[in-house]
């Protein structure tokens, strides 16, 4: 009993299966029949798609939705296929809960396809798995059609693996290996990423840290700062606020006089506006008056058109009307004619049927008497037929003794022929005989040469294979240094994005600095504001890149603008957005203030010079740079930056390129610094030169590479040279059998000659024997023939008297016929003479009545004519009154037009009278004006220096006008304040830039960092536990293959010793080395033969052998169920025999359904299902179960 087996299969729209069906499967052997192109196969299509064929080749189509019903000449074609197939699942093989277990597959012409595990949606994937390693699905052996065949016979030992690989029971390991190894290099590109950004993050947090510890120190000075210039504040604030009370007084006095201006203005603007209206209307008036006149021009240019339109038309009805009367004319003289001829016809008709009437009753006699000879001639002709028959009766059996007599002769002839015929062919196969023995020891001789050949080939070969191992070695390295230079340039890249996307995002950037920039790149007004960065605009070589960055410090940051202007702008979008604080350097503000140093100083205290002297910038920038570095001496190291500050007593800031620092008052700042700083100076040369290493290591790529297809061209001719030389050794190979076989052929020739030799002897003995025989038979038919030739000679000389007789009976009868002949051809003849007169006479008649229309037609036709003259001539004499009145309105509107042109040019003086004066009364205004503007300057500078002031409380503290008076503090001494918060600045200034944000940015990159630690380690293990699973599979996959291997091994040589009645076969791995790679190769010695390779076979023997595999597989490892598709197509009689009861004895373990057109195939079937096309394009199933009693078949 079968642990699984196919149960049903149920087929809806797919292919030629355009109705629901069902194929019930039983255990045992199920064929499937059917004629060319009924859709056999399409069964097996069926089940390959449903367990999940997406090959559109393999279900042979060209398009997926080639496999819904597409529809007939009757039937519509449908919107989507569906197949199921159920097993059988009571010992619970498939591991589901599930007695039956029904897979589903649908597709719509949309192109969507769902799979169902019993009715519940799921993936192809969970399909896959449910049936891997059991030999089912559309890449087991659970289905085996002519493309399995093919894999099994293919060329190429490689391919074949798939068979073995699913047999084995590897497949499911193998899917979880490749599955391994994906998630190990993803894991591998994860850990490089990782290993980028903690590097990145071990730069930033040292610069962090420090730059935390200073923002700390910064916050407990400002806000004392804060304290006193707050209260600064507030008092200068009260102090404008009393001056802006001044000017408005002023400012109002100047107002009263400029409104009294504005009111005279005002009153002569609005003359001047009425005056403007009237000739804005009076050329209103002007411009509807010419366009009036214009119209009634067009009017009178059309009426003249007009006019001479109906002129010509007058003179076209003229025409017409004479044409009208001369076809009337001539229609009244045709219709006389035609009259006239009707009375001719009518006449001539009557005198015809007269004449008919006379000859009709003429020819009745005729052919009353004509019948009466006839009866008389058929008669005679009876009785010389009867005699004749007797004649011929004798004349037939002479023919047939005469044909026996020269069949006999020619018989006799054949056989004297034929022995000597025999004669001769023993003589030439005594000749070929002689022949075959020269031939077989000259191949003799070409097969010792053919063989030596066969051993210098094998050397060669062996040559060729030394120089492709070194080759494949070479390229082996090259592709060790191409992964190397790989792994090398995918570093360099992912630290170059990593850097360049920090430069993008400013990370490293003050958050106010950052936010700004960010928002400038999507606000373009707001980019035309700043120039650029200070760090941005300048150039340091590697070896001041310390000193500078110290120099600078935050000041690096800095923004650069064009003017005050802009600097303010921006400013004040950082308040209103509260991005934070920035400083701004204007363009037209900031002066440089250059540190003098003498050339003998510079050559004594070892200075390298100013920072703005040792970084390179636009000489725009020249302000800004000397303002930033022009108080900065650089030396070599601490020794020497001692030197230079007592010697200028401590008055300038000196920095070593180790990047210490020694502050004017003689503060000194030094210690370790990291080998790459996180600063942003260095960001953009590191960049520079990481794009540089780049490019050099793409160059070093593209040289392997090109290296790499030189070696990898040399070994694939090396490999084409040994393909061509191991072609050459079997062909040599080939030849060899060949001769061989020539040779063993030539021997059985030889044999079969002498076997011919002696039949022929035999048959020329029997031949003899019938010779005579022959001889006596032909005299006893010639003596027959004599007598019947006797009786022949009476019957000839009886018939010649019967037809004399009925000679003269004919010649009677002949002279009536003539005669009632003419007699009838003359009646004929009149009455299509009657019958043509008649047809005449209606067609002149027709033809009168005809013209008798067309003569009304053409009166009707003229009178209209007529008419539309009157008319024409009446219309002209309208349109010339018309067009005298038209002229005359025309002279009126001309008038009335001089007359409004002249009332607006006098309008048009006043008009500029008045725009004079109102001239004079705009100038004394603006002097008032501008009075009332230079009030109004005074106001708006106060109004800056209020809002400088609000703005730099808001700025710096962040605090309105009204909060800050909440920090108001009794001051006694202003002048010991202001040198309080100078002294408070400068302690700042001396800490450098700062950044507040970097406490937050130190904790929150401490914290990752940590996290990326981790993950780092984890990955690390995870790497480690991969490539263990992977060693571990492999080892166990080779071990169950090569146990399985074995195993068919063994079985194939029996089951091929069985199947071809002896003989012996084996498999084998091409490389015992690489158990998982490897090709295998099918060596094969049928019975009487050699063993040889695969390919030697013929087609017969390949198709059998293959046959012979598939069987062993199935007997090592069996499938619950094996589809047979038309396999069994290459076999002959015997083998079919053979292959059909190995086949029985599987079937206890294995159900198998066949698609055959063998009837040998189909008699071992138990059950047979018939696929027909009863209707054109649409397959039917029929069935019929085998394994019932027989007789009651029978009955």
């Amino acid at each position: 009993m079968l642990d699984l087996h196919l149960k049903k299969l149920e087929i809806q729209g797919f292919k030629s299966f355009a109705d629901k069906i069902e194929i019930d499967f039983k255990e045992g052997i199920t064929a499937i029949v059917g004629p060319n192109g009924s859709g056999k196969s399409n069964i097996s299509d069926a089940i390959r798609w449903v367990l999940g064929e997406q090959s559109v080749k393999t279900l042979r189509g060209s398009k997926m939705e080639d496999i819904i019903f597409s529809g007939t000449d009757i039937r519509k074609a449908l919107g989507y296929a569906e197949v199921s197939i159920i097993f059988d699942n009571k010992d619970g093989v498939i591991p589901l809960d599930y007695q039956e277990v029904a897979i589903t597959r649908r597709m719509f012409r949309s192109g969507e396809s769902e799979y169902y595990i019993n009715k519940n949606s799921c993936r192809l994937k969970d399909i896959k798995e449910i049936f891997m390693d059991t030999g089912v699905g559309k890449d087991g052996y659970s289905i085996i059609g002519q493309g399995k065949v093919d894999e099994i016979l293919s060329s190429r030992p490689e391919d074949r693996r798939n068979i073995f690989e699913e047999a084995a029971g590897i497949v499911k390991y193998k899917s979880k290996k490749e599955a391994s190894e994906k998630k190990l290099e993803k894991t591998k590109e994860n850990l490089i990423r990782i290993e980028d950004i903690i590097g990145e993050l071990q730069k930033q947090l040292e610069y962090l840290k420090e730059q935390s510890e200073k923002a700390k120190e910064f916050l407990e000075l400002s806000g004392e700062l804060k304290s006193l210039e707050v209260n600064l504040f507030i008092r200068k604030i009260e102090e404008i606020e009393n001056s802006l009370k001044l000017y408005q007084e002023e400012k109002e006095k100047l107002q009263l006089k400029i409104d009294s201006i504005v009111e005279d203005k005002s009153a002569i603007e609005n003359k001047s506006n009425l005056m403007k209206e009237e000739i804005e209307s009076l050329e209103n008036l002007i411009h509807n008056m010419q366009s009036e006149k214009l119209e009634i021009l067009n009017e009178l240019n059309q009426k003249k058109s007009d006019v001479e339109i109906l002129k010509e038309k007058r003179k076209f009805h003229i025409k017409d009307g004479n044409r009208l009367d001369m076809e009337l004319k001539e229609l009244s003289n045709e219709k006389n004619k035609n009259i006239n001829r009707k009375n001719i016809l009518e006449k001539e008709i009557l005198k015809l049927e007269e004449e008919l009437e006379s000859l009709k009753n003429g020819y009745k006699d005729k052919n009353e008497n004509l019948v009466e000879l006839n009866k008389k001639i058929e008669i005679s002709e009876k009785n010389i037929e009867v005699e004749k028959s007797s004649l011929m009766n004798n004349y037939n059996l002479i023919a047939d003794k005469k044909s026996k007599i020269n069949n006999m002769v020619s018989f006799e002839e054949n056989i004297s022929n034929r022995i000597r015929q025999l004669e001769r062919e023993i003589e030439k196969l005594k000749i070929a005989i002689d022949e075959d023995m020269v031939l077989i020891e000259e191949i003799e001789k070409i097969e010792v040469r053919g063989k030596d050949e066969i051993l210098n080939f094998n050397r060669s070969i062996a040559q060729l294979k030394l120089e492709e191992k070194e080759y494949q070695e070479n390229l082996n390295n090259l592709y060790g240094e191409i992964n190397k230079n790989k792994v090398k340039l995918q570093g360099n890249i992912s630290n170059y994005n990593l850097l360049k996307n920090m430069e993008e995002d400013y990370e490293g950037y003050y958050k106010s600095v950052k936010n700004l920039m960010l928002r400038c790149k999507n606000n373009e007004m707001l980019d035309k504001k700043l120039i650029g960065i200070v760090v941005d605009l300048i150039k340091v070589e590697e070896k001041y890149e310390k000193a500078i960055d110290v120099a600078l410090g935050g000041s690096l940051q800095n923004i650069v603008t064009a003017n005050e202007e802009d600097a303010k702008f921006l400013i004040d979008y950082l308040r209103e957005n509260k991005l934070g604080r920035i400083t701004f350097l204007p363009l037209t503000t900031i002066k440089g203030n250059l540190v003098n140093i003498s050339v003998e100083d510079r050559n004594e205290y070892n200075i390298l010079g100013l920072g703005s002297e040792l970084i390179n910038y636009d000489i725009k920038y020249k302000n800004i740079m000397e303002y930033l570095l022009g108080r900065t001496i650089v030396v070599e190291d601490l020794q020497d930056a001692i030197a230079v500050a007592r010697r200028f007593n401590y008055r300038f800031r000196i920095t070593t390129l180790e990047g210490d620092i020694l502050n004017p008052g003689g503060s000194m700042t030094g210690g370790s610094m990291p080998k790459i700083s996180g600063n942003l100076l260095n960001r953009k040369t590191r960049l520079e030169n990481l794009k540089t290493e780049i490019n050099q290591l793409s160059f070093l790529q593209n040289s392997y590479e090109v290296e790499k297809r030189e070696v990898k061209s040399k070994l694939e001719e090396i490999v084409e040279e040994l393909k061509l030389q191991n072609e050459k050794l079997q062909n040599l190979n080939i030849d060899v059998v060949k001769i061989e076989n020539d040779k063993n052929k030539y021997l059985e020739d030889i044999d079969r000659n002498y076997g011919f030799i002696d039949k022929y002897n035999e048959e020329i003995e029997s031949l003899s024997l019938e010779l005579n025989n022959i001889i006596k038979n032909k005299a006893v038919l010639k003596e027959e023939s004599n007598k019947i030739e006797e009786e022949n000679i009476l019957l000839k000389e009886n018939i010649e008297k019967l037809l004399e007789n009925f000679s003269q009976e004919k010649t009677i009868r002949d002279d009536f016929l003539n005669h009632t002949t003419d007699l009838k051809l003359e009646i004929n003849s009149l009455e299509n003479k009657i019958h043509n007169l008649k047809e005449e006479f209606k067609k002149t008649d027709t033809k009168i009545h005809n013209m008798e229309i067309e003569k009304n037609e053409k009166l009707i036709e003229n009178q209209n004519n007529q008419e539309e003259i009157k008319y024409i001539i009446n219309k002209i004499t309208e349109l010339e009154k018309n067009m005298e009145l038209l002229t005359q309105k025309e002279v009126e509107k001309n008038n009335e037009y001089m007359a409004l042109k002249t009332q607006k040019d006098k309008l048009m003086e006043d008009y500029y009278l008045k725009q004079k004066d109102l001239k004079e009364i705009n100038e004394s205004l603006n002097e008032y004006e501008k009075a009332n503007n230079n009030w109004n300057v005074k106001e708006a500078k106060h109004k800056v220096q209020l809002d400088n002031i609000n703005g730099k409380l808001l700025e710096d503290y962040e605090l309105y006008y009204d909060e800050a008076l909440e920090l108001w503090k009794d001051i006694e001494d202003l002048d010991g304040a202001k040198t309080k918060v100078n002294k408070l600045r400068r302690e700042i200034r001396k800490i450098g830039t700062v950044d507040l944000s970097s406490i937050e940015e130190y904790e929150l990159v401490s914290e990752r960092f940590s996290f990326m630690s981790r993950q780092h380690r984890d990955l690390l293990e995870a790497k480690s536990d991969l490539q263990k699973v992977i060693v571990d599979m492999e080892e166990k996959m080779t071990e169950q293959f090569l146990y399985n291997f074995d195993l068919i091994n063994k079985e194939f040589n029996s089951v091929f010793s069985i199947l071809f009645d002896g003989g012996k076969a084996e498999l084998k791995l091409e490389d015992v080395e690489d158990v998982l790679n490897c090709g295998i190769e099918i060596n094969a010695q049928p019975p009487g033969k050699k063993l040889q390779n695969l390919t030697l076979l013929s087609g017969g023997e390949k198709s059998l052998t293959a046959v012979a595999l598939l069987f062993a597989i199935l007997q090592i490892k069996p499938t619950p169920f094996c589809i047979l598709d038309e396999i069994d197509a290459a076999l002959d009689e015997a083998n079919i025999n053979r292959y059909t009861n190995y086949l029985k004895s599987l079937s206890d373990e294995t159900q198998f359904i066949m698609i055959t057109h063998r009837k040998g195939t189909m008699e071992m079937a138990d059950i047979l299902y018939g696929v027909t096309m009863e209707e054109e394009g649409i397959s039917k199933i029929i069935s019929v179960k085998l394994t019932d009693d027989l007789e009651e078949i029978a009955s």
